[in-house]
């Protein structure tokens, strides 16, 4: 694993890295992905996002774009929540429909007033 790029934002208390993995074409998921790029970092993996990851035509080398954030905090109010889910599991996935689903059914309305 390889540090291709990297840049500081201040403002976002992040910084965006680009990672090169030889041969990990097929072989490496979005969960070991986050793991190597903490451990090569430094960092929880708590505070890393991933943003995608590319393979190289005509090559098994694979690209990786991630966040890295100075705290899990930062990370919640600014990541988005859709790239998180696509790290999840697909029973924690169907869980998390679930829960929103709940949350989403309204209160039954209050007895209107008779009319007068």
């Amino acid at each position: 694993m390889s540090l291709e790029r990297r840049s500081v934002s201040k403002v976002l208390d992040r910084a965006y890295v680009e990672m090169s993995m030889k041969g990990k074409a097929g072989k490496v998921n979005r969960k070991e992905a986050i793991a190597a790029v903490a451990q090569e970092m430094g960092v929880p993996v708590e505070n890393v996002g991933l943003i995608r990851i590319d393979g190289q035509s005509g090559t098994t080398n694979v690209v990786g774009r991630f966040y890295v954030y100075g705290s899990p905090e930062s990370k919640k109010k600014v990541h988005p929540k859709y790239l998180d889910q696509r790290t999840l599991s697909k029973e924690e996935r169907e869980k998390l429909k679930q829960e929103k689903k709940k949350a989403a059914i309204p209160a039954p309305a209050p007895a209107a007033e008779a009319k007068k």
